[in-house]
């Protein structure tokens, strides 16, 4: 009898402890996309969140600088350079070069987190006109931050999977959309992100995108798709109200004093070093998500500073390119040649002195290098202090300045021969520059050579070059030629105005592989 009691309790115990509704118990503690993101502050820490990828590895805290600045021939390598970097500046990087597979990434990490946070977005409905404004601020932010990773991959990639919902990215073997449909996909993503952004942020939020961002973002893509008209109707816009954007008086507010000016559209937010406590200073060697904590430092003035790492140099050619001939047939040199490296006594327009606001006094670059190297001013702290000991520049990546816009807008002018209208644009930038103003550009050739000379000098360093000759189809006769007389070689082929996609998202996603169209296998 006890044991069928004992039993027939054991039973119960079982069935109920089967039963789907004691099972089925909510967790409090627990959260999820659908939990998580249900106020302004939630989503304000994911938009957030969606801006962390251009500080990872490929991106603006290291790799990026490298890679562009060596493929454009604006830097040249220096002895102490090493590993899979040396490979950029003679073009023998390919699928497997680590620098590649980092900027390929960190564009798709971006893409995937501003997918989430639109998808999350779409599913709040707020009421409050406060978090309403937010939820349109946030989406515009999102649409922005997609498109500016999108431009790079297409730019650098050609054909790439296209995602532009959440549920794309659970498509592991996405077959590359056609480029031309990536270019329309931008166009469409930044006319909705123009409407959805708001003009300026308060303090607090600086660096957060902007409605100047996208009209320029836009710009930029339609120049790039040789829609000139539509493109210097973008640009324009943003030379007048509700915008007021202006160049800095000095060019140093925004590389060497990290001032922030009304030149920046979009600008890359880099912290200063906040000590061991906060976060790891060498985060950008692979800690952004692990050891690095909170550090947003850049790398970039370690590496290129003459008085640290000293990993490159300004190449020759970029040198040269500040000297070239005036109006009347003499050579001229661009006192932005001062603004952009340093050179012993002066050669060449170079700065001759550095650490022109230490407390110790100036220092003569020609006592601390070797007689003819020339080495970077531009993006560097040497105006204020001799050497920097940790890799902690606080100077903010230009991403895109009014500089560029003035120039892309000439350009554009340029090109559908309205010669004449692009005139004042270039002298505006040379005469913040302190250059001679050009009476005359010419015909629509010689104005052509003009312009692409003022975006080699205006915009040394800035990541710019090598699209530029990329979209000009000029990268391989131009670098060819400089190289050749630097190096006696001739490296670049017509395949390498594409990067390799990399060889570890092929491998795992072989529908890239049946899709390569370059000289890459």
């Amino acid at each position: 009898m006890k044991r069928t009691i004992l039993f027939s309790l054991l039973l119960s115990l079982l069935f109920v402890a089967c039963s789907e509704k004691v099972l089925d118990v909510k967790n409090e503690n627990r959260y999820d996309g659908s939990t998580f993101f249900t106020n302004a502050t939630s989503f304000t820490e994911a938009s957030t969140a969606m801006y962390t990828p251009l500080l990872y590895q490929g991106m603006y805290s290291r790799e990026f600088y490298f890679i562009f600045d060596l493929l454009g021939n604006d830097a040249e390598k220096n002895f102490p350079l090493q590993g899979s970097l040396l490979q950029f500046p003679i073009y023998t990087h390919n699928s497997n070069s680590g620098e590649l597979n980092y900027l390929f990434n960190s564009c798709y990490k971006m893409v995937f987190r501003t997918n989430f946070v639109i998808d999350a977005l779409s599913k709040w409905n707020p009421t409050a006109q406060s978090d309403i404004d937010v939820k349109k601020s946030i989406t515009g932010q999102a649409q922005f931050l997609r498109s500016l990773a999108y431009f790079w991959l297409v730019t650098c990639y050609g054909d790439v999977p296209l995602k532009e919902k959440l549920s794309d990215h659970y498509i592991i073997e996405s077959s590359r959309t056609p480029a031309a449909q990536i270019w329309a996909s931008l166009e469409t993503t930044l006319t909705a992100a123009i409407t959805n952004l708001p003009l300026s942020y308060a303090d607090g939020d600086y660096g957060r995108v902007t409605k100047g961002a996208a009209v320029g973002l836009l710009g930029k893509v339609y120049l790039y798709e040789k829609k000139y008209t539509e493109a210097a109707t973008q640009f324009a816009l943003l030379a007048a109200a509700p915008y007021d954007y202006a160049l800095a008086t000095d060019v140093d507010d925004m590389f060497v004093n990290d001032v922030k000016t009304k030149e920046t559209l979009f600008a890359v937010m880099n912290g200063p070093w906040e000590g061991w406590g906060v976060g790891n200073a060498y985060y950008m060697f692979g800690g952004q998500e692990t050891w690095g904590g909170k550090c947003t430092v850049s790398d970039r003035a370690q590496e290129y500073g003459f008085m640290d790492w000293y990993n490159v140099l300004v190449s020759n050619a970029l040198v040269d390119a500040f000297t070239y001939p005036n109006e009347s047939g003499v050579s001229y040199t661009d006192p932005r040649a001062a603004k952009t490296f340093y050179a012993a006594s002066g050669t060449k327009g170079g700065d001759g002195t550095f650490c022109d606001h230490c407390p110790a006094g100036i220092l003569q670059y020609g006592d601390f290098q070797k007689e003819g190297q020339k080495a970077w001013r531009k993006y560097e702290y040497y105006e204020n202090v001799k050497s920097y000991g940790e890799p902690e520049s606080p100077i903010n990546g230009q991403v895109i300045r009014y500089a560029d816009v003035l120039l892309m807008r000439a350009e554009a002018l340029i090109e559908t021969n309205q010669v004449a209208s692009a005139l004042p644009l270039i002298n505006q930038v040379r005469a913040r520059g302190g250059a001679f103003q050009y009476t005359t550009l010419g015909d629509q050739a010689n104005a052509r050579t003009i312009l692409r000379r003022e975006r080699q000098l205006e915009l040394a360093g800035e990541q710019t070059r090598f699209f530029d000759l990329v979209r000009w189809g000029t990268l391989v006769t131009t670098i060819n030629a400089e190289k050749q007389a630097a190096l006696g070689i001739q490296p670049v082929k017509d395949y390498h105005v594409l990067l390799p996609i990399p060889q570890s998202e092929r491998d795992a996603n072989p529908t890239l592989n049946a899709q390569v169209k370059n000289n890459w296998n």
